[in-house]
């Protein structure tokens, strides 16, 4: 009689209230043990909804606090390196809030790519060298405070706290500088004294100048992975909003590095004036038929269509980077879903329909899209595809034979990082342009993608998620 009350009493009620109560505000999915998880040394954070809306926004420390657990067990007792990390970085705690407190200073793609003669140069590198060493030092500062409302959970991870500490030594060493200089450069001499040090700061730092944080990043996804009761909403925007700092941060230096020189009338600096989209399109299409044949054995062919004397301001890097994750994506749908229709095998002389690619531009504003028809995407992968670390390719990327493929679980050339749409959205955020992807179950994907020219006011640095 009592299970059966049970069953008609409590248990509807658990139902109807689990509905009831958002996504959000359920927090993780893993489940708490507060004796066993304390014991273990893992500490329970206890979010409310309005604080992980203010943590994509540089959210205060008072947002978060630590629960005694579900039985009042002793508290979590504390990582020493977690409590290493909390010591370099309170001791640092009035020059983050100095810097973190000012404008970070987000510059127009037009400031980027204006022109100036060879007999102003100087000058013009002189005031570009003002502005990246005061947008770096504000913006490290701002990715610092940041790091210092994280939960222990993931201040825990060794790659989180690397990157930290990397940040520190940057701040550090651009904080003196301008302790010397001023935030100023007022000389061609703190013109060269400036780009001295930033090239030293570019050879010993990961994440400045040349470096590239995806190493690094790659790193702490690996290990968030085997981490347990690490919410992901918070890892993910965690991730998101460092990805962009860390984007501005390369771009601000390489362009500075290659101001001063001389690479052809449509460059200025980092940035392509004349950047034609179609050419390198076909470039990007050539290397990515290349990569889907070597790693499936097959691939289909990828027709591009639209005016070759389309030109945009943008940097070919990123450029490049987006087309190939996409096209990437799109050509591995298509031989994944045709080989899934014949049986797990496709028969020899099949022909696989084409992914189709149609550049256009308007008076401000580039546009290409890529249509495939792979099948598209169920409900449940279509809503992760824009989280880091996020990929299929363990489950999907199988040899033609109908075999897993030996090194689908480590990533290969083709598909398995989890990085490749979610940093695609973030270069094409950046400097105002966006990656939409209109998903039909059953048949295929189309992906818009758009990067406003220089004339556009959607043309700016964006910083955070």
């Amino acid at each position: 009689k009592l299970q059966f009350l049970y069953l008609i009493g409590v248990v509807p009620v658990m139902l109807v209230t689990r509905r009831t109560i958002p996504a959000a505000a359920r927090g993780p999915q893993r489940r708490w043990n507060g004796k066993r998880h304390q014991q273990a040394g893992y500490m329970h954070v206890d979010v409310s909804p309005s604080a992980r809306s203010a943590f994509v926004y540089d959210a205060a420390p008072e947002y978060f606090h630590v629960a005694a657990g579900q039985d009042g067990a002793r508290p979590a007792r504390v990582d020493p390196a977690v409590e290493a990390f909390h010591e370099e970085w309170s001791s640092r705690k009035d020059v983050i809030s100095l810097y973190a407190s000012e404008d970070p200073s987000p510059r127009a793609l037009a400031d980027f790519c204006r022109k100036t003669d060879k007999a102003a140069r100087a000058e013009a590198v002189r005031e570009n060298g003002t502005h990246v060493l005061n947008a770096l030092t504000r913006r490290i500062a701002r990715s610092l405070r940041g790091f210092r409302v994280l939960p222990d959970q993931i201040q825990g991870l060794d790659s989180v706290r690397e990157i930290g500490f990397m940040l520190m030594e940057a701040l550090d060493t651009l904080h003196a500088f301008q302790e010397q200089y001023g935030p100023e450069l007022r000389s061609e001499e703190d013109s060269v004294a400036f780009g001295g040090m930033l090239k030293k700061l570019a050879h010993t730092n990961g994440l400045i100048g040349t470096g590239d944080a995806m190493p690094h990043l790659r790193r702490m996804l690996a290990n968030a992975r085997d981490a347990p009761f690490i919410d992901p909403w918070f890892f993910d925007h965690f991730v998101s909003n460092l990805l962009y700092n860390a984007v501005s941060f390369v771009v601000l230096g390489q362009h500075h590095f290659q101001l001063a020189s001389d690479k052809g009338p449509h460059h200025v600096g980092a940035f392509d004036t004349k950047l034609r989209p179609v050419a390198l399109l076909r470039d990007c299409a050539f290397k990515t038929q290349t990569v889907c044949f070597s790693e499936l054995g097959v691939s289909p062919r990828i027709e591009t269509k639209g005016d070759v004397n389309i030109t945009l301001e943008y940097i070919e890097a990123h450029f490049r980077y987006i087309l190939t994750e996409v096209l990437k994506n799109s050509t591995h749908a298509v031989v994944r879903h045709h080989r899934q229709l014949n049986g797990g095998t496709i028969p020899k002389g099949h022909k696989l329909p084409p992914v189709m690619v149609d550049v256009t531009a308007e008076d401000d504003v580039v546009t290409i899209k890529v249509k495939d028809q792979g099948g598209g995407m169920p409900k449940g992968v279509f809503q992760n595809i824009w989280r880091f670390g996020f990929t299929t390719a363990h489950r999907n990327h199988h040899s033609l034979s109908g075999g897993k493929s030996a090194n689908a679980h480590q990533g290969t050339g083709l598909a398995g990082w989890g990085f490749g749409l979610p940093r695609s959205q973030v270069y094409a955020r950046y400097l105002g342009g966006n990656i939409q992807i209109l998903n039909t179950k059953h048949v295929g994907c189309e992906v818009v993608i758009t990067f406003p020219k220089a004339a556009s006011a959607r043309a700016i640095e964006h910083l955070s998620h």
